[in-house]
């Protein structure tokens, strides 16, 4: 299982282990959630300067977070909130295979009540 888990306070998108929905190489939901975070890893690259991203990434494991100017403050905000809504969804649609949880505590089941 991936274990995904946002901190949304800090800018701190974290996530490890393995989806285990296909072999190795063909697990596309494994390619979902990486894709998901390269997008924003790209996204954040672009804006460096300003939103100072750290990534680290090895095999079942991608961390980003990021310390922005308070003038990219927003589009960081917005694009880690987007990229979780993403890897929500994934969770939702694929509980087997990942599971999502905001660093206070709630589960993106407990956040849509």
């Amino acid at each position: 299982m991936t274990r995904v888990c946002y901190d949304r306070a800090g800018l701190l998108l974290r996530m490890a282990g393995h989806a285990q929905a296909g072999p190795e190489g063909q697990d596309l939901v494994c390619a979902a959630l990486s894709m998901l975070m390269m997008t924003l890893e790209r996204r954040m690259q672009e804006r460096a300067e300003a939103v100072l991203p750290v990534v680290s990434r090895g095999p079942g494991s991608f961390m980003i977070r990021c310390a922005p100017e308070p003038e990219a403050e927003r589009l960081c905000r917005e694009s880690f909130d987007t990229i979780a809504a993403g890897l929500a969804v994934l969770a939702e649609n694929r509980p087997e295979c990942v599971s999502f949880t905001l660093e206070n505590g709630e589960t993106d089941e407990e956040e849509e009540e």
